[in-house]
């Protein structure tokens, strides 16, 4: 299989409103902790990196429901973590991943999440001239996984 189809160079994949438009029906995004300038994300609260903003520094607590899509690429792990300890500190976060259940971080947001949509085909990010060269995965992890279930149900398997 060629290896070009299987891996992305691209690490900063700018989410789509078919993707925002889903996680709008759960809540009103309170916190973008990967927040870019030309994001569509519109959140409440947003962490740019290019203002000195570190959202794997940050806390995001207090601050409603957390849209986290992550720069793709070897620092995943770093993000998968902090997913994981700010939801153990009650924070509810949906975080949009390569679905990658071959890697380390992949496993420790499975082992953690209370739902988990695989999204069926693969995402146009805002910006790009074609779908991304693989799948996508938005896990849940708060208080509300039965509407997350039902919200995502249309576009991809939910498991939780």
């Amino acid at each position: 299989m060629n290896k070009v189809l299987l891996k992305s160079n691209k690490q900063d994949w700018l989410t789509p409103n078919t993707v925002l438009d889903r996680v709008r029906i759960i809540d009103t995004i309170g916190l973008d902790p990967c927040g870019d300038l030309n994001s569509l994300v519109n959140a409440t609260n947003t962490y740019l990196i290019s203002n000195g903003q570190d959202g794997l520094s940050l806390f995001w607590d207090n601050k409603g429901l957390v849209f986290c899509n992550p720069p793709y690429g070897r620092g995943l792990i770093k993000w998968a973590r902090k997913v994981v300890y700010e939801a153990e500190r009650d924070a509810e976060i949906i975080l949009l991943v390569p679905a990658r259940p071959d890697t380390k971080w992949f496993s420790i947001l499975w082992n953690s999440m209370d739902a988990v949509c695989l999204w069926k085909g693969r995402i146009k990010f805002d910006g790009a001239p074609h779908p991304a060269p693989f799948p996508s995965a938005l896990f849940y992890f708060g208080p509300r996984p039965l509407k997350f279930r039902r919200t995502m149900e249309h576009v991809g398997i939910v498991v939780s």
